[in-house]
């Protein structure tokens, strides 16, 4: 059988039948270090020739080739920005933990508790991040200078996703709301507080950092003294309706603020100042959130998802040191259940496989595989294996117990063995069509 090369000024190219693709792929994708779209084709193109080769080669490498679980996606997936909207102060409030280096009395940890509507933040050092330190700092302290919150927002760690605390918020009347697993995206005003709070923090001496709890309320004072961008007002102004009175104010004997006759007139006046920060704030709020939707949702990636759909969950293991090579995601191929609100891009998904337990995941950290192949059943293979031999066994112990004992031809000294005989494999050679091996060589038997 002859060969077809395609001759060109930069090479000779071998036309490849479509029977031997899954070859070439094999051993110039998978057997290459499961390279790129781009330098696969290279591979290829230098070599052999066929129609349709560039779209083939992105179709396996980017839809069927495993690789897909161990790699990171060139546009990660990225939904469109949920936003939440407040009315008025303490309807929810933010808490979140820090970690940070160990100081002098053994605080490494910043409780945050952070008010969405008027960005007031307070911040507690513990030693530890227990539910009881939690529930502590909440309900014996925050709750008693500032009242029970309507809502508690907070991540699914075990400090707050835990019998005692919700106990406590049950019995106080204040309602529960979490994040996604792994998606501290749905905390982001606490979150950009955090990075805040440890800019400021960096900014301690030396001396300072080795002691940093005597500092902290300076720290958290002085971010609830300053204009927040969001809203148009400092924290301290929106929530008790009149500017601090800082050390320098005290210097030069500056007045704050007017002098009232009497109660009455203080508290018209009051009302009147909150009632207009109330509208300016809320209208730049609501300003600042849809700027920074339709910045976020410019880098949107992905479409929204379908029940029954095959996804790819984020293999979300610790990286760095001997995690760097882990795969990108997690090897077991999961299934759309249903998209828990129309507002929120978060999935409950389950194994494929049936073996596992449903999961709630945000959108971003799933990838569409609806083109990879059906897993095999190679589990149910190798379970069947051990069966057959345990039935050929009973079957060999039946024969002998129906055999006479006494019978004279039967030596009890034997052994015996079971045979298989085994026939040379035989392979065409892919040049001219011969066998490799000999089809007339004689069986291969045992002594």
């Amino acid at each position: 059988m002859g060969m077809l090369y395609r001759k060109t000024s930069e090479r000779d190219q071998l036309i490849l039948p479509k029977e031997y693709h899954p070859l070439v792929f094999k051993e110039l994708h998978q057997e290459m270090g499961h390279l790129g779209v781009e330098r696969t084709l290279t591979l290829i193109r230098d070599r052999f020739y066929w129609q349709h080769m560039q779209k083939d080669v992105e179709h396996f490498v980017t839809r069927v080739c495993e690789c897909l679980k161990k790699k990171k996606p060139n546009k990660p997936t990225r939904a469109p920005l949920s936003t939440i909207t407040t009315t008025y102060p303490f309807e929810m409030v933010s808490v979140d933990f820090l970690h940070l280096e160990k100081c002098k009395q053994g605080y490494e940890y910043i409780l945050v508790v952070m008010d969405h509507y008027t960005r007031f933040a307070q911040a507690y050092a513990t030693r530890n991040k227990s539910a009881k330190t939690v529930a502590e700092k909440i309900f014996n302290d925050f709750a008693l200078k500032f009242g029970f919150p309507s809502k508690i927002h907070h991540d699914m760690g075990k400090e707050f996703e835990n019998q005692m605390f919700t106990r406590l918020k049950e019995l106080s009347g204040v309602r529960g709301s979490h994040t996604t697993p792994y998606h501290p995206q749905g905390n982001g005003q606490v979150e950009r507080f955090n990075r805040t709070l440890l800019s400021m923090l960096r900014t301690l001496t030396e001396k300072e950092k080795t002691d940093w709890k005597n500092s902290l309320g300076k720290v958290v004072h002085a971010y609830n003294c300053t204009r927040s961008e969001a809203t148009g007002y400092s924290p301290y102004y929106l929530l008790f309706g009149r500017s601090p009175r800082l050390p320098i104010d005290l210097l030069f004997n500056r007045a704050v603020e007017e002098k009232q006759e009497t109660y009455e007139d203080y508290v018209t006046e009051w009302q009147k100042r909150m009632s207009e920060a109330y509208v300016v704030a809320s209208r730049t709020a609501k300003k600042e959130a849809t700027r920074g939707k339709v910045y976020y949702d410019r880098r949107i990636q992905g479409n929204d998802l379908q029940p029954g759909g095959r996804v790819l969950v984020r293999n979300l293991t610790e990286r760095g040191g001997p995690g760097k090579i882990h795969s990108y995601w997690e090897d077991k191929v999961h299934v759309v259940v249903q998209r828990k609100s129309k507002e929120s891009p978060v999935y409950e998904i389950k194994p494929e496989n049936g073996e596992g337990r449903n999961r709630v995941i945000h959108r971003n950290l799933l990838m569409p595989c609806d083109h990879l192949p059906l897993e095999k059943p190679e589990k149910a293979a190798e379970q069947a294996i051990p069966k057959k031999r345990d039935s050929l066994e009973k079957k060999r112990q039946a024969t002998r117990k129906r055999q006479p004992q006494d019978d004279s031809d039967s030596d009890s000294g034997d052994n015996y063995q079971l045979v298989y005989r085994l026939r040379p494999l035989v392979e065409k050679n892919s040049r001219n069509g011969e066998p490799m091996l000999n089809p007339r060589a004689r069986v291969f038997q045992p002594p």
